[in-house]
């Protein structure tokens, strides 16, 4: 049969098929495949998988997927990824296998298999499809810029006017005459009007100073700011114009702030350029202040005596000047007789008050002399001064009256002061004239005092006789109950069992507890002796003080009662003695009123008493144990031992540990054996070393570790297990704990460390040499010998 030949081109070549001449063959479809020959029917053409496609006829399999490209399953071409994605992978299944491009990166076409990066000058966000130029005023020198933040500012200063550019070098100079003030500007502004810009690069205008102005955009040079014209000023930097100059002031050319008339001129109109246009002020007119624009009218109290004055005089004291615009000083008026002027530059006097008088010319008012007095305003003279009548009085100067002269004093006429009556008189009414108004106080009164209305009533436990000027006290023993006493015989003595220790008594004292009083008119309580008391007051006799009971004392005279004998005291008391005896130390007692040293008790172990005559037993402190009753001192803890607070004996350290310290108060003072040490009994004061042949490897041993059997030890103190060493070849230990070991005997060989037993040299050899280490050393008997026995020495 004849056959036919089918060629097919594909993206990597020709295919052919060779089908039989004759045959109705039918291809499988473009995205679909078919790998057998001999199939009967289209259903066996398989779709492409997901992630390959079948672009033509008839194939036998599909190609794979190429990167940049996804393919989902049947696919009979690629479809490609759109911009702003990429996909770096071949087989791609699906449109989620198009990746965004990443910020810094972009992508412009379709079926990308990796993005472009961002260029300098440039910014790429996520997803980018072109890059986005950095704005006119900024720059960017690096790639991969990500967001419009990359794009950096130019300086103020500069500008920049394009997009896109990624070197600070694009950022120029402002030309002379213009500047920008901020970063990132994309042209430079014009110098305003009031400044300008003498330098490229500026980034801030010059202002014209001021006494200038400027009116023009775009200046230059200073040269360009224009002095202010005469008549005109400027008081701030940077301005387009001038200010007229105000009335009452003057400008010169370029001035920066007006010139102020001097003080005795005015200047009513603007625009003036120079002092000239400053006008004197006329006569009986003036200005006290600068850059006037009027002259004021002289005031009342004052006058202006010349064109120009720079200061308006003032009329003297004394005088008074009413009329504005006065020109000369005889315009200043005397004041009249009756008044005073104390003020300069005043308009009016004042009227001369009551109790003074005021002379023509008068700046102050004369006051009346003391002992006188003026009832009128406006006296002339000092014969208006009056004499104070009979009765009364003026003790100062300027009165408009006289006071009446009050009771206890008498007053003549013509008096600066009320006289007052002497002590021990009195005077009852007011307006009295004479010293003869004076009485003498009566008996039983006095006056302490002068210049009194009355007399005071004479007090109890004293007597006044008359005319008096103070009381007499009754004499100590003595007293006297009511007032008003005239005479001593007043006084009476006190009866038994009072007294009085200071004159001047009004009641007898009841003689205090504690004491007696046994004389008539006593002065002072006589106490009762030490070791007695007497518990009510009013004793008349040393009888009536009572011996202290037994368990009671007393520490000084004169007690009302006897003191409990105190606890950790006992007393002897036969007859009011008033000795405290202490209870001794180690002991204690805790009650009241004792009477013998029997009730004073032992410490209990575990507590001790230092002191003596003590209520409670102090507790044996730490570091310390207290073993017996009664005890006066605690005994220190000693090594090897430790003693909480109250200890009543001592506790050892445990096995393990020592304490080289005394006075220890926690088992916490007990420290562990070291390492390579220890202890096998409580109650050590030191640690042993580890003997030789053994090892200590912990902290806090109570006993040695032997070193096994293969290994020996020769040395003491040693810290670790690891220090027990292996026996070498040519050796073997059998035992535990040995400082050595033993030398491999002939017969014998050990050929490993650490051997615990000799390996036997077997039957048919023979080993004459002690200390092998292999065994190569066993030796075969030669011919004519033999061995029956392992383990010898010879051959036979």
């Amino acid at each position: 049969m004849t056959a036919r030949l089918l060629l097919y081109l594909l993206p990597f070549g020709l295919f052919a098929i060779l089908l039989p001449m004759g045959s109705n063959a039918q291809s499988c479809g473009p995205g679909t495949y078919q790998t057998t020959i001999g199939n009967s029917s289209v259903q066996v053409c398989l779709n492409c998988s997901a992630g390959t496609y079948g672009p033509y006829y008839g194939l036998s399999s599909c190609y794979t997927c190429p990167a940049g490209y996804y393919c989902p399953a049947g696919a009979a071409t690629t479809y490609a990824c759109p911009p702003g994605t990429y996909q770096p992978n071949i087989g791609g299944t699906s449109m989620q296998a198009c990746v965004n491009c990443t910020a810094g990166t972009y992508s412009s076409y379709y079926g990308l298999s990796s993005c472009y990066i961002c260029p300098a000058g440039y910014y790429c966000p996520t997803g980018a499809t072109t890059i986005n130029g950095c704005p006119p005023g900024t720059y960017q020198p690096n790639l991969g810029g990500t967001s419009i933040q990359a794009c950096l500012n130019c300086t103020a200063g500069t500008y920049q006017p394009i997009a896109g550019s990624s070197s600070a070098q694009a950022c120029l100079q402002c030309h002379i005459g213009t500047y920008s003030s901020y970063p990132g500007a994309s042209i430079c502004s014009n110098c305003p009007t009031d400044y300008y810009c003498n330098a490229s690069g500026a980034s801030t205008p010059t202002p014209c100073p001021a006494g200038t102005y400027q009116p023009i955009w775009g200046s230059v040079s200073i040269q360009s700011c224009l002095q202010c014209p005469n008549g005109t000023y400027n008081p701030n930097n940077g301005q387009s114009s001038c200010t007229a100059c105000p009335s009452g002031s003057y400008c010169t050319s370029g001035a920066n702030s007006p010139t102020p008339c001097p003080i005795g001129t005015y200047q009513p109109s603007t625009s003036s350029s120079s002092v000239q246009a400053c006008l004197n002020c006329s006569a009986g007119t003036s200005n006290t202040m600068t850059g006037q624009s009027s002259c004021s009218v002289c005031p009342i109290g004052y006058y202006c005596d010349a064109s120009g004055i720079n200061s308006v005089k003032p009329c003297p004291s004394g005088t008074y000047q009413p009329v504005p615009g006065r020109t000369s000083s005889n315009a200043c008026v005397s004041c009249r007789a009756g008044t005073y002027n104390p003020n300069i530059a005043q308009s009016v006097c004042m009227s001369c008050p009551s109790g003074y008088y005021c002379k023509t010319g008068s700046s102050s008012q004369e006051p009346c002399p003391t002992g006188t007095y003026q009832p009128i305003t406006s006296a002339t003279s000092a014969q208006a001064c009056l004499k104070c009548p009979n009765g009364t009085y003026a003790s100062n100067v300027g009165q408009s009256n006289c006071l009446t002269c009050p009771s206890g004093y008498y007053c003549s006429a013509g008096s600066s002061n009320a006289e007052p009556c002497s002590s021990g008189t009195y005077q009852p009414i007011e307006g009295s004239i004479l010293a003869g108004a004076c009485l003498p106080c009566p008996s039983g009164t006095y006056n302490l005092r002068t210049g009194q209305p009355s007399c005071s009533i004479c007090p109890s436990g004293s007597y006044c006789m008359g005319n008096s000027s103070t009381f007499q006290t009754c004499p100590t023993g003595t007293y006297q109950p009511l007032k008003g006493s005239s005479t001593v015989q007043a006084c009476l003595n006190y009866s038994l069992g009072t007294y009085n220790p200071s004159s001047g008594a009004s009641s007898c004292s009841s003689c205090p507890a504690g004491s007696y009083c046994n004389m008539p008119g006593a002065s002072n309580a006589q106490s009762c002796h030490s070791g007695t008391y007497q518990p009510s007051g009013g004793a008349v006799s040393v009888q009536a003080c009572l011996n202290c009971p037994n368990g009671t004392y007393t520490t000084s005279v004169g007690m009302s009662f006897c003191y409990s004998c105190p606890n950790y005291y006992y007393i002897y008391c036969t007859s009011g003695p008033n000795i405290r005896v202490p209870c001794p130390t180690g002991t204690y007692q805790s009650f009241t009123a004792n009477s013998s040293n029997s009730t004073c008790l032992n410490c209990p172990v575990g507590t001790y008493n230092p002191s003596t005559g003590q209520s409670i037993c102090l507790r044996c402190p730490t570091g310390y144990y207290c073993d017996v009753a009664g005890a006066s001192n605690a005994k220190a803890c000693p090594i090897g031992y430790y003693c909480g607070a109250g200890s009543s004996n001592t506790q050892p350290c445990p096995s393990g540990t020592y304490q080289p310290i005394p006075d220890s108060a926690t088992v916490n003072a007990c420290w562990n054996c070291p390492v390579g040490n220890f202890s096998p009994s409580p109650g050590q004061s030191s640690c042993s070393g580890c003997s030789s042949g053994a090892s200590c490897n912990e902290n806090g041993s109570s006993s040695v570790r032997l070193c096994p059997s293969g290994t020996y030890q020769p040395f003491t103190d040693v810290l670790t297990a690891q220090s027990c060493l292996s026996c070498p070849t040519g050796s073997f230990n059998p035992s535990a704990g040995q400082i050595n070991c033993s030398i491999c005997p002939a017969g014998y060989y050990c050929d490993e460390t650490g051997a615990s037993s000799a390996q036997i040299c077997p039957s048919g050899t023979y080993q004459p040499t002690p200390g092998s280490v292999s065994a190569q050393a066993c030796l075969s008997c030669t011919n004519g010998t033999n061995n029956a026995y392992p383990g010898q020495l010879t051959c036979n």
